[in-house]
């Protein structure tokens, strides 16, 4: 008598556990959000080329080290795929995804690079932090036509974004990122 009492007590707390858990998910509005795919994205970018290549780029530790050094971001992966546009043989521009944590959430975006290695133009694909911390397009668009040498930082090249300084600096140091590996890899400018 006594298992059966608490063998149904076990079973109203689990069915009231779930029950309050399936009410937080309905009434708890999630913050992030999908704005485009990587393959509409690469579209976008590469809107005349007639395929896009891939290159991967492998880093080992040594790379990682030095590549973090001159670019002041952290690199989370060893492999870094850049999409590389052509039109026939004409290389039109370069691009990467990149996925990086911006507070405790992640945020997605494409970096497209002309064939100089100058910034083209910054996308978001997603980005789950609340919305008032995302860059705006703006803002994104102070990155255009930098590369190479360029200083990238946020309150001496650019200005800090009002209430989302994480944001902005986490999205400036993923491009860092991704120039100075493309200046490494796919230019050579960066020697060992």
């Amino acid at each position: 008598m006594i298992n059966n009492f608490i063998v149904n007590i076990k079973k109203y707390i689990y069915l009231i556990s779930t029950l309050f858990i399936l009410l937080l998910i309905l009434t708890y509005k999630l913050s992030g959000e999908v704005y485009l795919m990587k393959k509409e994205a690469l579209e976008l970018a590469f809107p005349d080329a007639d395929k896009i290549d891939k290159k991967s780029v492998f880093l080992n530790d040594n790379q990682i080290n030095k590549l973090q050094k001159l670019s002041k971001s952290k690199i989370n992966s060893r492999v870094i795929l850049f999409h590389i546009g052509k039109k026939g043989d004409e290389i039109l521009g370069y691009a990467v995804v990149d996925t990086h944590i911006v507070r405790s959430k992640s945020q997605t975006i494409l970096v497209v690079l002309n064939p100089e290695g100058k910034l083209k133009y910054v996308e978001i694909l997603a980005f789950f932090e609340p919305p008032e911390y995302k860059p705006t397009p703006v803002w994104l668009d102070l990155f255009k036509g930098k590369g190479g040498n360029d200083n990238i930082r946020v309150g001496y090249d650019l200005p800090n974004i009002s209430g989302a300084t994480i944001s902005s600096n986490k999205t400036a140091e993923a491009i860092r990122k991704v120039i100075t590996i493309f200046n490494y890899f796919i230019k050579g400018n960066i020697k060992d």
